[in-house]
C-alpha cells in the first residue's frame, strides 16, 4: 500500500492531556471521569456525528439494558436529569429494557460535558497517528474542514472500531460481513389519527407473512409513536464502503417494512397495536446512523472470553462489571426464530488489561473495541456496561498521568479505590438485581453430612458463597461457590466463627396446610411445643429467622415424613412462601440467609445430598396461591408495555 502525504500544512497543533476518540457512552463517561478526577486537565472528545451518545442517540437505541441502578455516580446524574424531564422509564429490575428519549439523552450528555469544561469536537474523526516505543505521540484529527494535530498525554479510543489501534498497525480482531454480529436500523412511526396512503417505492422488498420479515421489534410509547428495530445483515461495520452500503440497503428494506406494517400489521414477538395494520401511522424519523453491534476489537494484554462471562470472572485489575445477558444474533440470517443466544449470566468483572492494546502504554480501548471474543462481546457491548468501562478508562488515564507512568504499571488496588470513589461498585455481590425473576440456582454442595450435623452458609465478596458443615461445635468441612461452581476448601477459623455465631430459634411450632399440588394453602404460627393439627394440616417447626430491612425471612420444616422444607417472607402483614424441598432430611439442620434479591438456603435431602437453592423473591407466592410458573417468569422481562407512561412529569421552571 502506498503512503499518502498531505498537500497542505496542518495549521493547528494542540497538547491535550486526555484525548477521547468517540463520543458514545464509553467515550463520554471516560471524558467525564478524567475531567472530574482533575478539573485542571485538558480533555477533548472527538465525535464524528453531531451529537454525543453513540448508539444510544445516533444509532437510535432508545433503551438501556443491564443493571442501570448501579452504574456510577455520573450515570445516576444523567438518569436524574432525564427523570426530572419525564424522559426515562423507572428502573424495574425485571424489565429487559429501560426506555428513554433519544434527543433528551443527547442533550443532557452535551450539557454535562460542557459543565465539566470538556471540549467537544463534532463532525470530527481521527485520520492518522504516530507512536514511539508504545507511546502515542501524535494524532491527526479532522474537525469538519479543519485539521489539527493533537499531542496527547493519554488516548482513549472509544470508537467501537478500534480505530487508533488500526491506524497504528496494531493487531485487531475483524470478522467481516456475515460473521460479525449484525446491524439494526431504528426508525419511528407516528400516529396521524387518520388513514394514510401506503406506498411501496420501486425496488423495495415485499413480504407475504410475518415469518418472512427481517427480525423486527416494535415498542409503543405513551405519546403515540412506535419505535421499530429492524435487523440488517450482510455488511461490515468496520469497512467504510460496506457500512455505506448497509445504510442504503437498510433504508430500502425499511420502506418495505413500513408498507407491510401499514397494510398487514405485525403479530410476532414485540408487536404493537394488537397486531392490526398500522393504517394511521407514517414515518416520522430514522436514526442518524444504522445501529452497530460489532466492528473491530483490539488484541489486549488480557482477553475477556465467553467462559469468563458465563462463570462470573473476577479480576484483580477490574474496572467495570458486566450485568447483561448474552445477546448473540446469528450473523448470516435476518430472521428471528431460533437465531440467537440469550443465556443469563451472573455479574462478572471486566479487566483493565482487556482495554490495553498489547505493547502500548498510553492507549485504552473501552466499549465494543475491548479485547474479547465474540460471545463475550454480545454481553459487554450494552450501553450501561460501556458507561462503566468508559468511567474505568478515564479514571485509569487520570492515575497514569498523575504518576507520569504507563497504564500497564498502575496499582490495581489504587485503581479500584479510585473507581469506587466515583460510585462505581466493583464487588460482584452488590449486583444481580437485573432480570432477577430469571435467576435461580439449584446445585449440589460437595460436602457430606451425617445425623446431628448443622449447615451454615455466608456470603463473601465478589458473589462468592461459603457453606460450612458443623459437627459437635467444630467446622469439619467447607465448600466455596465461585465462578458459578462449588469446590471443597479447608475449613477456616473465619468459617467456624461465622457458623458458631449463627443463632437459631428455639423450636417455635406452627401448622401448615398443603394442597395436592404441593402449594401452601394456610400457615399459622403457635407459641407452643405441640400445636393441635387441624384437618389437612401438618405440624411444622421454625428453623431460622433473619431480617432484611423491614422484611422477615424464615425457614420452616414439617414434622411428617418425608419432610417438606419451605421459606417464608413476612412483610407488611403479608406472607409469601417457597417450597425448597419435598424430601427434606430433618437429621441435618439447614440454613437460610437473605441475599440482595431474595434468599439462599442449604439443606440435606433424603438421598443424602447437600443441596443449595438461591433465587429471587419473585419465585415466592402469596399463601393460598400456587408458586410462579417458570415459563411465565421466563417471559416476564419481554412483556410489552407502553413506554414512558410512568415517567415523572417535567418540573416547571422556577
Amino acid at each position: 500500500m502506498q503512503s499518502y502525504t498531505l498537500s497542505r500544512t496542518v495549521p493547528v497543533r494542540r497538547a491535550i492531556d486526555v484525548l477521547v476518540i468517540g463520543g458514545g457512552m464509553a467515550g463520554t463517561f471516560a471524558a467525564l471521569a478524567a475531567k472530574r478526577a482533575d478539573p485542571s486537565r485538558s480533555v477533548v472528545i472527538v465525535e464524528q456525528s453531531n451529537i454525543l451518545g453513540g448508539q444510544g442517540t445516533v444509532g437510535g437505541v432508545a433503551g438501556f439494558v443491564g443493571d442501570t441502578a448501579r452504574v456510577n455516580a455520573i450515570f445516576a446524574e444523567l438518569v436524574a436529569r432525564l427523570e426530572r424531564a419525564g424522559k426515562i422509564d423507572p428502573y424495574r429490575s425485571n424489565d429487559d429494557r429501560r426506555a428513554y428519549d433519544l434527543e433528551s439523552c443527547g442533550y443532557y450528555l452535551q450539557d454535562m460535558v460542557a459543565e465539566a469544561g470538556i471540549e467537544t469536537w463534532l463532525h470530527a474523526v481521527a485520520l492518522d497517528g504516530k507512536a514511539r516505543e508504545g507511546w502515542v505521540t501524535e494524532v491527526l484529527i479532522s474537525v469538519g474542514p479543519t485539521l489539527v494535530v493533537v499531542e496527547p498525554g493519554a488516548v482513549i479510543d472509544a470508537t467501537g472500531n478500534a480505530l487508533m489501534a488500526d491506524i497504528l498497525g496494531l493487531p485487531t480482531r475483524h470478522l467481516g460481513a456475515l460473521a460479525q454480529l449484525p446491524m439494526s436500523l431504528y426508525f419511528t412511526l407516528w400516529d396521524t389519527g387518520r388513514p394514510v396512503r401506503p406506498f411501496l417505492p420501486e425496488g423495495c422488498p415485499r413480504w407475504d407473512s410475518d415469518d418472512d420479515l427481517p427480525m423486527t421489534s416494535l415498542h409503543g410509547f405513551a405519546d403515540g409513536r412506535i419505535e421499530v428495530k429492524m435487523k440488517v445483515v450482510g455488511f461490515d461495520a468496520a469497512d467504510g464502503f460496506s457500512l455505506s452500503e448497509a445504510e442504503i440497503h437498510g433504508r430500502r428494506q425499511m420502506m418495505g417494512l413500513i408498507y407491510h406494517l401499514q397494510t398487514r400489521g405485525y403479530r410476532g414477538r414485540h408487536a404493537a397495536g394488537g397486531g392490526k395494520p398500522l393504517a394511521t401511522y407514517t414515518l416520522a424519523s430514522v436514526s442518524r446512523a444504522i445501529g452497530q453491534r460489532e466492528g473491530r476489537r483490539i488484541v489486549g494484554g488480557a482477553t475477556l472470553t465467553e467462559d469468563d462471562v458465563r462463570h462470573a470472572a473476577v479480576f484483580d485489575d477490574a474496572v467495570a462489571v458486566g450485568t447483561y445477558h448474552l445477546d448473540f444474533h446469528w450473523p448470516d440470517t435476518d430472521k428471528r426464530a431460533g437465531t440467537g443466544i440469550t443465556d443469563m449470566v451472573e455479574p462478572y468483572h471486566i479487566p483493565l488489561g482487556a482495554m490495553l492494546p498489547q505493547g502500548m502504554h498510553n492507549l485504552l480501548c473501552p466499549g465494543r473495541s475491548l479485547s474479547g471474543d465474540q460471545m463475550a462481546l454480545s454481553s459487554y457491548r450494552a450501553m450501561a456496561t460501556c458507561a462503566q468501562m468508559g468511567f474505568g478508562a478515564g479514571t485509569a488515564a487520570h492515575l497514569a498521568l498523575a504518576t507520569g507512568g504507563s497504564l500497564t504499571a498502575l496499582d490495581p488496588s489504587a485503581l479500584r479505590t479510585a473507581i469506587e470513589a466515583g460510585g462505581q461498585i466493583l464487588d460482584l455481590s452488590r449486583y444481580g438485581d437485573y432480570l432477577r425473576c430469571l435467576q435461580l440456582i439449584e446445585e449440589t454442595i460437595p460436602i457430606h453430612a451425617r445425623d446431628g450435623d448443622r449447615l451454615a452458609i455466608d456470603r463473601l465478596p465478589n458473589g462468592r458463597t461459603r457453606a460450612t458443615l458443623v459437627r459437635g461445635g467444630n467446622a469439619v468441612a467447607s465448600a466455596l461457590r465461585e465462578h458459578t461452581a462449588w469446590a471443597r476448601i479447608a475449613p477456616s477459623e473465619e468459617a467456624q466463627r461465622v457458623a458458631l455465631d449463627d443463632e437459631r430459634p428455639n423450636a417455635i411450632m406452627g401448622n401448615v396446610r398443603f394442597d395436592a399440588a404441593g402449594s401452601i394453602l394456610a400457615f399459622d404460627e403457635a407459641q407452643q411445643p405441640a400445636p393441635a393439627v387441624g384437618e389437612g394440616a401438618v405440624a411444622c417447626v421454625l428453623l431460622k429467622r433473619c431480617q432484611r430491612g423491614e422484611e422477615r425471612w424464615e425457614l420452616h420444616a414439617t414434622t411428617d415424613e418425608p419432610g417438606r422444607l419451605f421459606a417464608l417472607i413476612i412483610a407488611d402483614g403479608r406472607l409469601r412462601y417457597r417450597v425448597l424441598s419435598r424430601h427434606y432430611d430433618s437429621t441435618v439442620w439447614p440454613d437460610l440467609i437473605p441475599t440482595a434479591i431474595g434468599c439462599a438456603a442449604a439443606f440435606t435431602d433424603r438421598d443424602g445430598a447437600v443441596r443449595f437453592w438461591e433465587g429471587s423473591e419473585d419465585r415466592f407466592a402469596p399463601i393460598g396461591e400456587p408458586e410462579p410458573n417458570p415459563q411465565t417468569l421466563k417471559q416476564r422481562p419481554y412483556e410489552d408495555h407502553v413506554l414512558l407512561v410512568d415517567a415523572p412529569r417535567m418540573e416547571s421552571a422556577s
